[in-house]
């Protein structure tokens, strides 16, 4: 038995042995820093992206104006469905990274996203389909809201993602005018004054919108993929949200003239004047 175990290591071949064994050594070794090395850079890029206000949410809000006193209201919003991240919204990747890339290319001037032809109609139809689902069992009695997609601007808000926007009619018509905004709308936090310039935007672009839409619909016309391409990006949505809210705080008073004054060279374009009594709502 000796005899057998000394011929097995005689003719055993140490020099391969040890190169084999030190190879896969290596390669485990190299493997475990590789995989330890993704796992810290993945979750600096989390905590960066966190710090940075980056995000991946969708988040459906709907605002209300709350009176006050003297014509003075105060500007709530608030969070009416589960947060979502946008792959969960849209199931489509190429969809999603659209949704990033256009939220990218906002503006406080221009919040909303500039979907364009029948990719930029079925992003925000789904959005919309998304949020009518959810609250399709709510108890509240329905109502009309308008709905739209927002980025606002990524250099301004605390968090950076995308948002829907909801808000009443009859609200969004009193956004249309800066000089109403300005005197009679308070917030709950003073940081809030960023949403008061994003409605007013909002407000804007839905009566040029109004007016392009204003002709009315020929009743033989068909829902064909063309008509698509120019679609409405602020559109009508019967849901069963809650009328109004609670304030969180008192009314705060925005020093328009100072906030303004740090957004000199953002190019904002505050405009006076009421809502057009000839525009219809669309």
């Amino acid at each position: 038995m000796n005899d057998v175990i000394a011929r097995f290591f005689d003719d055993w071949n140490w020099g391969s042995f040890f190169s084999e064994v030190a190879g896969k050594a290596t390669g485990v070794t190299v493997g475990i820093l590789l995989s330890w090395f993704l796992v810290i850079r993945r979750r600096l890029q989390s905590m960066g992206r966190l710090q940075r206000g980056d995000s991946d949410d969708l988040l459906f809000q709907a605002h209300y104006l709350q009176p006050i006193s003297n014509d003075d209201y105060q500007l709530l919003f608030r969070n009416v469905a589960e947060k979502r991240t946008i792959e969960q919204v849209y199931d489509n990747p190429a969809a999603a990274r659209l949704v990033r890339e256009l939220g990218d290319e906002t503006a406080l001037d221009n919040p909303i996203l500039p979907t364009q032809g029948t990719i930029g109609f079925e992003i925000l139809n789904d959005a919309a389909g998304w949020i009518g689902g959810a609250l399709a069992t709510s108890p509240t009695t329905r109502s009309i809201w308008l709905f739209c997609l927002t980025a606002e601007d990524r250099k301004v808000v605390r968090k950076r993602c995308v948002r829907a926007f909801m808000i009443r009619p009859t609200d969004l018509k009193r956004f249309h005018d800066w000089q109403w905004c300005c005197q009679h709308v308070r917030v709950e936090r003073p940081w809030h004054w960023f949403r008061i310039v994003a409605l007013h935007r909002v407000a804007r672009y839905w009566a040029d919108q109004c007016r392009i839409y204003s002709q009315p619909v020929d009743p033989s016309s068909m829902p064909l993929v063309d008509d698509q391409c120019g679609h409405r990006r602020i559109v009508s949505l019967s849901l069963g949200l809650l009328p109004n809210d609670t304030p969180i705080s008192d009314p705060v008073v925005i020093d328009w003239d100072h906030q303004l004054h740090t957004l000199a060279a953002s190019d904002l374009t505050l405009v006076d004047g009421t809502w057009p009594q000839e525009l219809p709502d669309q």
